[in-house]
Order: structure tokens, then C-alpha cells, then sequence
């Protein structure tokens, strides 16, 4: 009796309980339904003001000059002194580099003696002519007396009171006196052509004595105009050859910076050229802002370039050393009636959201340039035909924006 009392009392306790659970479900009371609020995005706007701006491209840069000379030796010598060093400033005629003089000298004065001689040969000619002209006027006289002789050396034979050798004699007197006439006024005759060619002498040798001079002169290489030394090929008791390179330099004050323009922009820069407008930029080098303005485009656009080279000057010479690399901000010509918008308000490269009564409506948009402030941040230049003034233009980014999606706007941002 006991056992059965004792597995009685579990099978009880059971019904029990689900007795209970069967009178509080079927007496509970329905619950409320709760309805289902959509959910609403917080977010920041822009007023759509349609105004000018500059758009700027970033470029990059690089130091050069047009004035860069690279100097050699106009002679074959020994380097006598280096009186520079790589990296030094010089002024414009400063001596650099001292070539050995010796042996140009030795051709100096021997350009000189022969200078002399041939003047000397052109003195003697003239007076040589001077006498043949003299002398003409007596052979003429002498052929006439030889002449008289032969007359009468033929009356005395026609006579039979001379010899026929006489007569010979005179005659070949005769003939033997026109001959040195003949040669006279041949050497009196030659004098222009001889002149000449002493004359033309003389000039191959005054050049000759001029470039040698000059080749002296170039021993004592100067600075062409104001630089700075880039490098330095020879030292003292170098034997250079005639063209050979000596050292190069730079004119500091003729510095640009050449950096590719992309196609895209050329035509606005080319534009600004021609109706003589100025486009500034900014280049960065180590922290430090250089102004800069567009000089002028290239002529020439290399096979598989990406866009046209452009060259960049600064008016207060604080660009850095030649070959330098430089950040670049160009600020583009002025362009009419555009909206700026930070990059956040732009969604799938050409659309926009605008906020009207609360909820996002889409906008397709033209891209047409770009803001780079000098810290660094962009913003985004828009058509400003594709809005309506002072419109809420959504800034915040929206991974699930859509047309219709209820928004709160925080606060009007009046920043561009």
C-alpha cells in the first residue's frame, strides 16, 4: 500500500500543474498589437547656392630652366686651376676654370710673325712694281735705239759697207730688248693678281691671329650670366681636349616647374593664353606655399603622353633647387552658375539626393570639376543648371539612401 501511495503522488503532481496551465491560458487576456513606426535617418544638408568658382587639378611638378649651360674647352689643355665647387653661386663673368696658356701663346706669336711677313711681302711687291713701271719706260727707249741700230746696220750692208754678222747682231739685239719688254709689262700687268693674293694671305692670317687670340681668351673660363654650379667634371692638372666638357650650370633666376596637364583641362588653359587671363597655382614642397603662374604650354606633345606639358613661374624666385619635385594646386579659370558639394553628397558618380518635405528625391548631376583646398580636401563642382536655389542638398552619407526614405535634417550646413 505504501509503494503504491508513493508512485501515486508524482502522477498527481503532474495533472495538477497542467490543470493550472490550462486555466491561465484559456482566462488571459489578449495582448495589445503594437503598430510599427518606420524608422527615420538624421542627417546633414546643404543649401544649393548657384554661384562662380575656380576649379583646381592637382598636378605634380618638376624643377627646371631653360638656361642651362654646360661649358667646354675651346682649346686642348692642361687644367691650370678649378677656382668653384659643385653647389656654388656665381655672378655672370666670374672666372670658374683657368686652362694652362702656354702653348696658345706659342701660337699667338707664331699667328704674328707670319702676319708680319706677309705685309712685308705686299711692301716689297708694290715697290717691285713701282720700279718695273720705271724700268718699262727705259727698255721701251733701249728698243729704240736697238731699233736705229738695226736701220743702220741694213743701210751699211745695202751699201756694201757692213757685214751681214752685224746686221744679225742688231737684230737679235732687237728681238732680245722686245722680250724684256714683253716680261716687263707681264710683271707690271700680274701686280692686281699678286695683290691679291698677298691680300687674301693676309686676311687667312689676321684670322688666324684673331682665333688664336681668342682661343687664349678662352682659356679663362667665365660664367656666361648669374648661376649656380651643378656639377664639376675636371680638376687642376687635367689634360682636356678641345670640346671637352668642364662644368655645368644653371641661371637660378630662370627657374619653372614643368608638370602634365590631363587633355581634359587644355582647352580652358589654352583659352586663358590667348585672352592673356592669369592662372595662378600653388605648389608645396616641404611644408612650404609657393606661388606660381601659367607661363606657357608646350608645342610639342610626345607619343603616349596623357595630357600636354605646362610650365609654371614664380615671381618671388622661391622655388627650390633644380630637379626638385613638386606638389601642385592649378586654379582653373572662373566657371559661371555651379553648385559645390563635398565628395559625401555624391552617389554613384552622377547623382545626388535633395531633401523635399522630409524625404529624399534623386538628382542626376554633371560633374564638371573639382575644388583641392591647400590642406587637402576636395570638393565636388556641379551644374548649377540642375538645381533650383537654396535646395537641401543631402551631405551625409546614406549606405542605403533611396528615392522616398524619410529623413530629419540636424542642422542647415552653410559651408561649401
Amino acid at each position: 500500500m505504501k509503494k503504491f501511495v508513493k508512485f501515486l503522488f508524482p502522477f498527481v503532481f503532474l495533472m495538477m500543474g497542467y490543470a493550472g496551465f490550462q486555466f491561465i491560458t484559456s482566462n488571459r487576456e489578449e495582448a495589445p498589437k503594437l503598430t510599427q513606426k518606420a524608422s527615420e535617418q538624421f542627417v546633414f544638408v546643404q543649401k544649393a547656392q548657384i554661384k562662380n568658382e575656380a576649379p583646381t587639378i592637382r598636378l605634380f611638378g618638376t624643377v627646371e630652366t631653360p638656361l642651362f649651360a654646360s661649358l667646354t674647352a675651346a682649346v686642348e689643355a692642361d687644367i691650370a686651376d678649378v677656382t668653384v665647387l659643385e653647389g656654388d653661386s656665381v655672378q655672370k663673368q666670374d672666372l670658374l676654370i683657368s686652362l694652362n696658356q702656354e702653348d696658345i701663346e706659342l701660337d699667338v706669336q707664331q699667328r704674328q710673325a707670319e702676319l708680319k711677313e706677309i705685309e712685308a711681302l705686299i711692301s716689297s711687291d708694290r715697290v717691285r712694281h713701282a720700279a718695273d713701271k720705271r724700268a718699262l719706260e727705259i727698255e721701251k727707249d733701249l728698243l729704240d735705239l736697238t731699233r736705229n741700230s738695226v736701220e743702220r746696220a741694213k743701210r751699211l750692208v745695202e751699201n756694201n759697207a757692213g757685214s751681214q754678222s752685224t746686221l744679225d747682231e742688231t737684230l737679235q739685239n732687237e728681238a732680245r730688248q722686245q722680250l724684256k719688254i714683253i716680261q716687263r709689262e707681264q710683271a707690271i700687268n700680274d701686280f692686281p693678281l699678286r695683290q691679291q693674293q698677298l691680300e687674301a694671305l693676309l686676311n687667312k692670317t689676321r684670322a688666324a691671329l684673331e682665333r688664336a687670340k681668342r682661343d687664349l681668351e678662352r682659356t679663362n673660363i667665365k660664367a656666361p650670366f648669374d648661376g649656380r654650379i651643378t656639377e664639376v667634371m675636371v680638376t687642376m692638372g687635367d689634360r682636356i681636349p678641345r670640346g671637352g666638357k668642364l662644368l655645368s650650370l644653371y641661371n637660378e633666376s630662370e627657374l619653372e616647374v614643368r608638370a602634365q596637364v590631363p587633355f581634359s583641362f587644355v582647352p580652358s588653359l589654352q583659352k586663358a593664353i590667348s585672352n592673356n587671363q592669369q592662372v595662378m597655382a600653388q605648389a608645396i614642397y616641404e611644408n612650404h606655399r609657393i606661388s606660381l603662374t601659367l607661363h606657357r604650354l608646350t608645342a610639342l606633345i610626345e607619343q603616349g603622353q596623357a595630357g600636354i606639358d605646362a610650365f609654371f613661374r614664380s615671381s618671388s624666385s622661391q622655388l627650390p633647387a633644380l630637379g626638385s619635385t613638386l606638389d601642385i594646386l592649378v586654379y582653373m579659370p572662373l566657371l559661371e552658375n555651379v553648385v559645390v558639394v563635398p565628395p559625401d553628397a555624391i552617389y554613384s558618380g552622377n547623382r545626388v539626393y535633395v531633401v523635399i518635405n522630409g524625404t529624399l528625391e534623386p538628382r542626376e548631376v554633371n560633374q564638371i570639376g573639382m575644388r583641392i583646398e591647400a590642406d587637402g580636401s576636395q570638393a565636388i563642382i556641379l551644374d548649377g543648371s540642375d538645381f533650383y536655389p537654396d535646395e537641401d542638398i543631402l551631405t551625409s552619407r546614406l549606405p542605403q539612401a533611396v528615392s522616398g526614405l524619410h529623413v530629419q535634417i540636424l542642422e542647415q550646413d552653410q559651408n561649401d
